[in-house]
């Protein structure tokens, strides 16, 4: 019996570096000759197990790792398989694991995996959600930003383990800082571009942020991309170039996915974003941070199928 879950294991996510148990064996051992599993330490590896898993015709795509994992997992993947990916079940294992909780996929890694094993066994089909990606280059994420997204991530890396505690201990400073003034760091630095979506401009140049996803939530509780899944093929865009303050004041329409109020607030869904400015532009791709030079397209990447089970 051939494997059906080809498993890839980031060792360096949060969750696997913390288990007390060799994941490997771990997974080895619930899914028994249901899965093959590989573990990667660097991007370098992925693309050897992707052509791997095609060679063995997998059915199912497992990643144990966070947000970041799935993005490099899959842009890898794409490289090789040129037709789509099989279905990705998501064995969590990151920090945040944000894109796993927009299909409201429940429990930790083993337990998913167990429940996916059981349902194999039954016969059952499980429950599939396909999303969009944004691309830039060769790299596909779920969520971009740069500015106060990207500022915000710098902030979280620096110091500290990074954790849920972490993330709500930055968005608090930053609120506590855009209502008294106080000590912020990096996390309110703008910056100045012209942008252009689907060849219509931004209507102004001087941004606090922008941030633009397949997907509605962004981490901690926020879901600021309302029409996330409102077209096939596009992402929702918004634009903030108003001042931190504006933005502490309606936190709660940012958090329950209302449209801000503000004339330098504007928000559309699209397919090709051109970001230019001088110099470097800073940014991110689902918890990672890159940076560009000059000018940025991002485009509407190919799609991809999310098992929740």
């Amino acid at each position: 019996m051939k494997p059906s879950i080809g498993i890839i294991i980031n060792l360096n996510a949060k969750q696997n570096r913390k288990h007390g148990k060799d994941p490997v064996a771990l997974y080895e051992t619930i899914g028994g000759n249901h899965v093959i599993v590989r573990s990667t330490c660097d991007t370098g590896q992925i693309r050897d197990v992707a052509r791997e898993f095609r060679k063995k015709g997998i059915a199912y795509l497992g990643v144990c790792g966070g947000d970041g994992s799935l993005h490099h997992v899959i842009s890898e993947f794409l490289q090789v398989y040129r037709s789509g990916l099989p279905p990705i079940l998501a064995l969590k294992g990151g920090t945040m694991d944000t894109v796993s909780r927009t299909i409201k996929l429940k429990g930790k890694g083993p337990c998913i995996l167990r429940r996916m094993i059981a349902a194999m066994r039954s016969g059952r089909t499980p429950e599939l959600h396909t999303r969009d990606t944004i691309r830039v280059g060769k790299k596909h994420c779920f969520l971009f930003g740069l500015g106060i997204s990207s500022n915000f991530l710098r902030e979280y890396y620096e110091g500290g383990d990074p954790g849920p505690v972490k993330a709500v201990k930055v968005a608090a400073r930053g609120i506590a800082g855009g209502i008294f003034g106080g000590e912020v760091g990096s996390l309110f630095t703008r910056f100045n571009a012209c942008v252009d979506v689907d060849g219509e401009c931004v209507p102004f140049n001087d941004f606090l942020g922008i941030l633009a996803a397949t997907v509605d939530n962004v981490g901690i509780g926020f879901r600021p991309l309302f029409r996330a899944y409102e077209e096939n093929g596009t992402f929702h865009a918004i634009f903030a170039g108003f001042g931190p303050a504006t933005l502490v004041k309606q936190i709660y329409r940012f958090k329950t996915g209302k449209p801000l109020r503000h004339p330098h607030y504007h928000e559309t869904v699209g397919r090709r974003m051109r970001i230019s400015s001088p110099g470097p532009i800073p940014y991110m791709m689902d918890g990672d941070l890159y940076e560009a030079r000059d000018e940025l397209v991002v485009e509407s990447g190919r799609r991809v199928t999310l098992v929740r089970v």
